[in-house]
């Protein structure tokens, strides 16, 4: 074996160490580990929920002081989204590799609120309650802070940083490797970039220095753009939106400075002393000392509204009453058809039916029971057995039914004819079962399987008609049990009740135009032409929002459903269905849709335009516009006549 130049020489142990560093000094203090561990402490999951209790999504959030949190403004973008929100603490493994007990706060807006658009800082700082929320009688103080210490200087381009998240919502991680500054931050830069490892639900995750001092915020992630400012791919193409956000050649992470994030509360004005001073230990805190190690608690599981039959817990001015059921869940329905599996929670176990019947209806129309469930298996079967789609027929019925419609009609014309048209044939009105009218045959796809509107997960009919079924049967159970509390005999607490059971309970079900806008009425609440299929979570992460075309690539309140934030939502999939099923219901309902901002002003008018015409009409809505015009008499016509939707007055149509 020969030796080269490398090797000449005997190596000396006692003149060259055995040892080397290599590049970077990548060694820290192990004091950097405890640090760390108490830094990660005051880092929460932050639970973004509906008026109901529905979890829209989820972000991350850090204390900044003993009473404020620090998020990003598209995760808590106003005073309202606050108030319905939690925070969880300890949502996260512990030593033992076990799931440590989450200990939950409620916001408190009514304290202290301030927040910058998601164009300026994309910030939002709101108080926390002292007291754990759930009875815990856990402080606030027990979890610590990160104080807002950073000055000009606290990082440097090569530097690393470190990000305490909970990714996707899920359990807190934390990204330590391939995570340095990519860019020496100028005096008055009010951004930080770096590489990290995030996803959504990391907004408004602490990033930190190597000293644990919070040196900015984390809001986004930033796409690598040609010199027109186009994104682009990891191939180096053009990106396309059907591409998908993970096609994008993200080149770093984007945050806010905490010099800026200072700035900010410093020239804050109007304060109340109260809220001046929770402000100002902010700008200057005293550090608290921190428990070692987080009480842990026993679990308690409720369904937001329900009730035990003993006295409830009522606030101080005896405006609200809470009540908790234990309820134990533990039946789950097959993973969807192909593809990874995908969680319809809540899934729940059958439950024995309570004797009194007069206890087990919420509306005779609304509830599916045993025999519904009887008869959509039948129709399923006959489905098997039917001509998916008659080409032939339906361009017959399509003629004799748009044979009085002129052409040469002006936009607002076409929009009265067409109006009048699709009301006037509308004569049969359907409850609202949609485990009956809707799964079996309806809304069914071409392989005879039910695909999820916002998702596109598929799944089996019967799988999402036996769910229906179990979440009624609860419902049920649920409104037993209610009545046969202290709150019986109360029709407002009822009412409130009922509407918090649909809300945790939801069918797998969609109404495009939600169901609060027109106040659940009929025919509105049953025409099959605006409901789909739709995953209960889908359901629940859109709300009640109006549908919105994001152009920028934030990362909060993202899920495979679509993207959402106050007043937005785009979905996954499905953009030309429900644009068209939208322009529907302005035709056929003129004026239940309010020219607001949280239902539709004349620009989102425009966003389901430009669906349409970028989503094709499918066979699967002609197949669906066949069956429904066969069973209520009525037609769509964006998706008869799609070339029409450019020449009529949607506006018409708007309250």
């Amino acid at each position: 074996m020969g030796s080269g130049p490398a090797l000449e020489g005997r190596f000396d142990s006692g003149r060259i160490g055995l040892e080397r560093i290599i590049g970077r000094n990548e060694l820290l203090a192990v004091r950097y580990l405890d640090a760390g561990r108490v830094a990660g402490s005051a880092v929460a999951r932050v639970v973004i929920r509906s008026s109901s209790g529905a979890v829209l999504g989820y972000g991350t959030g850090s204390m900044i002081s003993p009473s404020l949190i620090m998020t990003n403004n598209h995760v808590l973008d106003s005073t309202s989204r606050a108030e319905n929100a939690v925070v969880e603490f300890n949502y996260q493994l512990g030593l033992d590799g076990r799931e440590m007990s989450a200990v939950r706060f409620r916001l408190r807006p009514d304290l202290f609120f301030t927040t910058s658009p998601a164009e300026e800082l994309d910030l939002t700082i709101v108080a926390v309650s002292d007291v754990a929320d759930m009875s815990f009688n856990t402080q606030l103080s027990t979890f610590g802070f990160n104080p807002l210490s950073a000055t000009e200087g606290e990082i440097l381009a090569g530097e690393s940083v470190t990000v305490i998240q909970h990714p996707g919502g899920d359990l807190k991680q934390i990204a330590l490797r391939e995570n340095r500054v990519l860019r020496f931050p100028n005096t008055g830069d009010s951004f930080l970039y770096y590489e990290t490892d995030t996803t959504p639900g990391s907004s408004g995750a602490p990033v930190f220095n190597d000293q644990w001092e919070v040196v900015a915020l984390h809001h986004s992630g930033f796409p690598e753009r040609d010199s027109h400012g186009r994104i682009l791919t990891t191939e180096g193409q053009l990106w396309r939106e059907e591409m998908g956000d993970e096609r994008i050649h993200w080149i770093a992470n984007e945050g806010i400075r905490v010099v800026a994030i200072r700035e900010h509360l410093s020239g804050l004005g109007g304060l109340t002393s109260a809220q001046g001073a929770l402000r100002d230990a902010a700008l200057n805190p005293q550090p608290i000392p921190l428990v070692s190690e987080p009480e842990k608690h026993p679990i308690q599981v409720s369904l937001p509204g329900t009730v035990l039959p003993a006295s409830p817990v009522r606030s101080a001015t005896e405006a609200t009453a809470t009540w908790t059921i234990p309820l134990n869940v533990s039946v789950t329905l097959g993973p969807p058809t192909g593809g990874a599996t995908c969680d319809l929670s809540p899934i729940v176990a059958p439950i024995s039916t309570p004797t009194s019947p007069s206890l087990l209806v919420l509306g005779p129309s609304d509830e599916p029971d045993d025999a519904d469930f009887e008869a959509a298996k039948k129709i399923f079967e006959e489905a098997r057995s039917r001509p998916y789609y008659d080409a032939t027929a339906d361009s017959a019925d399509r003629t004799a039914f748009y044979s009085d419609i002129s052409s040469t009609l002006s936009p607002s014309q076409l929009f009265d004819a067409l109006s009048e048209l699709v009301q006037s044939t509308h004569t049969k009105t359907l409850g609202y079962k949609p485990a009956v009218h809707l799964y079996p045959w309806v809304d069914l796809q071409p392989n005879l399987k039910i695909r999820s509107i916002y998702s596109s997960q598929m799944f089996e009919p019967i799988e999402f008609i036996a769910r229906d079924l179990e979440v009624a049967r609860l419902r049920r159970e649920l409104l037993s049990r209610f009545r046969s509390s202290e709150a019986a005999g109360n029709p407002a607490l009822e009412a409130a009740f009922k509407e918090s059971l649909e809300a945790a309970l939801p069918y797998n079900c969609e109404h495009v135009v939600p169901q609060s806008w027109f106040r659940k009425r009929q025919p509105m609440k049953g025409d099959l032409h605006h409901l789909f299929a739709c995953e209960s979570k889908c359901n629940s992460f859109r709300s009640n929002t109006p549908y919105f075309d994001f152009t920028d690539f934030r990362e909060a309140i993202r899920s495979d459903c679509g993207k959402s934030e106050t007043n937005k939502f785009e979905p996954n999939a499905g953009k030309g269905a429900v644009a068209r099923a939208t322009l529907y219901f302005l035709l056929r309902y003129p004026g239940e849709i309010n020219t607001t901002a949280s239902e539709y002003t004349p620009d989102r008018i425009q966003t389901l335009l430009q669906w349409h015409q970028d989503h094709p009409v499918t066979e699967y809505e002609r197949h669906r516009n066949q069956v429904i015009f066969a069973v209520q008499g009525n037609r769509n016509p964006l998706i008869d006549q799609p070339d029409w939707v450019q020449h009529i007055e949607f506006s018409e149509g708007l309250a």
